[in-house]
């Protein structure tokens, strides 16, 4: 949550419209995903999304189901295109998990083994890569406390 400093007094405001777009950016396939990520993800995200589309297939019925399902593929290929990104691939390799066996598992050891392409690239830059830090130059002439 943002913190607004008013003086000396430090308060939480809670703006849900930006929890909703943060949420958005989720299922969004462009920009890039560090392998952290990519498994922090799957380790929470990813089966909440399972267990919601489990309960949502029991409960109503299957026409209400799709919905969720639906945004649960749009999250997975997000979360798999944003980490292709990150090794410097196009999202269309996600394409390869319908060669049988051998395409699942080379995107396995590309996506959730390999280490991040240490490199700017046409997905952004290098991750931890900040180009918006101050430059501070220093002189070597004397200043006037010297």
């Amino acid at each position: 949550m943002p913190l607004r400093t008013l003086g000396s007094n430090t308060a939480v405001v809670y703006n849900p419209l930006s929890t909703y777009m943060s949420f958005l950016s989720e299922l969004s396939p462009s920009g890039r995903l560090r392998r952290m990520s990519f498994w922090l993800r799957h380790l929470t995200v990813v089966p909440l999304a399972f267990w919601l589309v489990i309960g949502a297939g029991q409960s109503p019925g299957a026409p209400a189901d799709l919905p969720i399902v639906l945004l649960t593929i749009a999250l997975l290929v997000s979360i798999w295109g944003r980490r292709l990104h990150d090794r410097g691939h196009s999202a269309w390799w996600l394409l390869a998990v319908f060669i049988p066996v051998i395409g699942m598992l080379g995107l396995v050891v590309e996506c959730a083994l390999r280490g991040s392409s240490l490199r700017g690239d046409r997905f952004g830059p290098a991750p931890g890569a900040r180009t918006d830090y101050l430059t501070v130059q220093t002189s070597d002439k004397p200043t006037a406390a010297q």
